[in-house]
């Protein structure tokens, strides 16, 4: 019986350290959340890079870089999203989707003055639409993913 007693113990003990180690366990919802979390990081940090460039002939070519670093991050963002709560993921749709028009309009601005013949003076006169362009971006980023609050 004593026996019979230590081995019920033992797979007790057993199926409750297991159960405790499988609850450390990130579930994918805070996986998601986290991805988002790194991915609009990493958006700010490039928005913040793009605002400071000087235009100039180097400018498309810096601010391709920093573009596909944003697209990239969305790309992620909208990757995780279906794990997220149904409340967040409805709120991080819709800001990926407002900050992804936005990239678009930028672009085709940059796109624009750069296959001018002249880029330097198409840089120069597109300048205001360019910085008007990034802080909209800017402010639309702020907007739409502060509230995540990561």
């Amino acid at each position: 019986m004593l026996q019979a007693l230590s081995k019920t113990t033992a797979v007790a003990v057993l199926l409750t350290s297991v159960l405790g180690f499988a609850a450390c366990g990130e579930s994918s919802e805070e996986k998601a959340t986290k991805k988002v979390c790194s991915a609009t990081n990493e958006i700010s940090a490039q928005l913040k890079k793009l605002q400071t460039l000087p235009i100039s002939s180097s400018f498309p070519a810096e601010a391709k870089t920093s573009v596909e670093s944003i697209s990239a991050s969305v790309g992620k963002i909208k990757e995780a999203a279906p794990d997220l709560e149904a409340a967040r993921k409805a709120e991080v749709t819709a800001a990926n989707n407002a900050f992804k028009s936005e990239i678009v309009t930028i672009t085709k601005s940059v796109a624009s003055a750069s296959s001018s013949s002249n880029l330097q003076a198409a840089l120069k006169s597109a300048q205001p639409q360019i910085k008007a362009s990034l802080n909209t971006l800017a402010s639309n980023y702020k907007r739409a993913f502060e509230a995540l609050k990561c």
